[in-house]
């Protein structure tokens, strides 16, 4: 994978607020990562008309996301099509990985919206176990042995397809209208996957047509559940992401802003959030520069 650049500010979703908070984040001269492996906030865009977002009246919402992307994307920040897997922190920086290359950031503010999807059962409880939301991240731990790929989005079939060539057998199952595209070493189950089972590690995945038995559960969603992305974020009722006024989570250098946070889901409410997160951010990154020259300082002196 492709080591990139250190970034001072990565925003993982490329809705309002994360538009927001990436469009500020430029102009107050920081290096920003905006990560939308989208097509900016579907969920806007599909909105026929929207009457309260003040001095915008009557726009439908494909029309103001373009001028929200627009406005944003004018001031460079650097837009990554990718999805972020996971997220790791580390001692000065959080690594993101992605199914293409890793990346570095000193702060993080998560604008991933709501995660509709409903977890199979076993899901959460075998994760890293046999349960994997990245093929070409783990791929390799299951060579020679039976995977099945449980994809909600046509962007798994190049998974499936990779795993086909180090895998035993590869069991693909749509979870999509498309009529999938993958090649003849991959078999193709029109079923509906139910639960997971495993004692230590996945044994089986269960459909309402039958049991498989596999070693590993790819499962390949347009979103994740956030606290699968990044474990130990502190979740409230409803599995929204907990802040402070700031919009700071449990985890320092990481905020949270937008829909994720709870109701109201409105856009007004998702842009001030991405406004006030990297504020908090920026200030976060002051607070650690002057922590890092403190440090230095003193080191100078105690050589003097």
């Amino acid at each position: 994978m492709t080591k990139k650049p250190v970034f001072d500010i990565a925003v993982i979703g490329g809705g309002p607020a994360g538009l927001s908070a990436a469009l500020t984040g430029r102009i107050r001269n920081k290096q920003v990562a905006l990560f939308e492996h989208r097509s900016f906030s579907q969920k806007l865009q599909k909105a026929h008309t929207v009457e309260n977002y003040l001095g915008l009246p009557e726009l439908s919402g494909q029309e103001m996301m373009r001028q929200f992307a627009d406005h944003c994307l004018k001031h460079q920040p650097t837009l990554i099509k990718e999805k972020v897997m996971n997220i790791f922190p580390g001692n000065e920086m959080f690594t993101l990985l992605t199914p293409d290359a890793t990346y570095e950031a000193k702060t993080i503010i998560l604008t991933t919206g709501v995660t509709s999807a409903v977890l199979l059962g076993g899901e959460r409880e075998l994760l890293g176990r046999g349960v994997s939301y990245c093929a070409t991240c783990d791929g390799m731990l299951y060579r020679g042995r039976d995977v099945a790929v449980i994809s909600y989005t046509p962007e798994g079939e190049s998974e499936a397809d990779y795993l086909s060539e180090i895998c035993l057998n590869v069991h693909y199952l749509p979870q999509y209208k498309e009529t999938p595209c993958v090649n003849d070493k991959v078999e193709v189950l029109h079923s509906k996957p139910l639960e997971v089972v495993g004692k230590q590690t996945v044994d089986e995945l269960i459909t309402d047509k039958g049991t498989l038995k596999v070693d590993g559960v790819f499962i390949l969603r347009h979103s994740d559940p956030v606290e699968n992305i990044l474990p130990g974020l502190e979740l409230g009722a409803g599995d929204v992401i907990l802040v402070k006024r700031d919009m700071a989570t449990n985890i320092p250098g990481v905020f949270a802003a937008g829909d994720c946070t709870g109701k109201p889901w409105q856009i007004a409410k998702a842009t001030g959030e991405g406004l006030v997160a990297v504020f908090s951010a920026i200030q976060y990154l002051d607070q650690q520069s002057r922590k890092t020259a403190d440090g230095a300082s003193d080191k100078i002196q105690k050589n003097v």
